[in-house]
C-alpha cells in the first residue's frame, strides 16, 4: 500500500467500507478532513506495514475501518458492549468486547493506539496513565480533545510531547501524543504535508 500524505489526504477513498457502514454514520464516514477524522484515521495506517493498532471504544466500528484501510496492518478494536449495527468481517479486523486494560501487554506493543469513548476524561485520564506508568513508546490518537471542559482540562494535562491536529482531524479536536520522540521513526512522513 502506498504511503499518502496530509495534503493529499481528502483524496482518499473508503468506498471499500461502504458494506459496512451503517446509521448516522452513514451521513459522516466520508466526511472531508477537519469535520470528520476517518480519513486522517486510514492516512496513518499506510505509513505501517505488518503493525497492530487498537482502537478504544468500537461504537458502530468505523474507526477500526478506517484504520484497516491498509490490509497489511490489523487492528483490534475494543469496547464494553456490541453496538455495530453491520457485521464487520474483514480479515485484519477483530472486535473485543471487554475492557481493554485486560489486554495491556498487546495495548503496550501497539504503535498506535485510537482512544475513542465517552469523553468524559476519566478513562482518558486512566489509559494516558496506565501508559505513562508502563513506558509505553508509541502514538497514542484521541479523539474530542476540545469537545467540553472536560477533554479540555484533560488535553491541557497531557505532559507528553503532543500536537492538535483538528485541522486534518475531527472537528472537536483530534490530539496526538507521542511518548518517545526518539522511537516515533514515522512522525515526520506521518505529519508531513507532502510526502518526500
Amino acid at each position: 500500500m502506498e504511503r499518502t500524505d496530509l495534503a493529499n489526504l481528502e483524496s482518499l477513498s473508503l468506498e471499500q467500507f461502504r458494506p459496512y457502514v451503517t446509521g448516522i454514520y452513514t451521513k459522516y464516514f466520508w466526511s472531508k478532513p477537519g469535520e470528520e477524522h476517518y480519513k486522517l484515521l486510514a492516512h496513518f495506517s499506510t505509513h505501517y506495514h505488518g503493525a497492530t493498532f487498537i482502537d478504544l471504544g468500537t461504537s458502530f466500528g468505523c474507526s477500526a475501518l478506517a484504520l484497516a484501510y491498509n490490509p497489511a496492518n490489523r487492528v483490534i478494536s475494543y469496547d464494553l458492549e456490541d453496538k455495530k449495527e453491520a457485521a464487520i468481517d474483514l480479515p485484519n479486523v477483530e472486535f473485543r468486547v471487554k475492557n481493554a486494560l485486560e489486554d495491556g501487554d498487546q495495548l503496550l506493543a501497539s504503535p498506535l493506539i485510537l482512544l475513542d469513548t465517552y469523553h468524559d476524561g476519566v478513562f482518558e485520564q486512566e489509559m494516558y496513565d496506565f501508559l505513562s506508568r508502563n513506558n509505553y513508546t508509541g502514538l497514542l490518537l484521541l479523539d474530542d480533545i476540545h469537545v467540553n471542559p472536560a477533554m479540555q482540562q484533560f488535553w491541557s494535562g497531557v505532559s507528553h510531547t503532543k500536537l492538535d491536529l483538528t485541522t486534518w482531524g475531527h472537528w472537536s479536536g483530534t490530539g496526538l501524543v507521542v511518548f518517545d520522540m526518539a522511537s516515533s521513526t514515522l512522525l515526520g512522513s506521518l505529519l508531513t504535508p507532502s510526502a518526500a
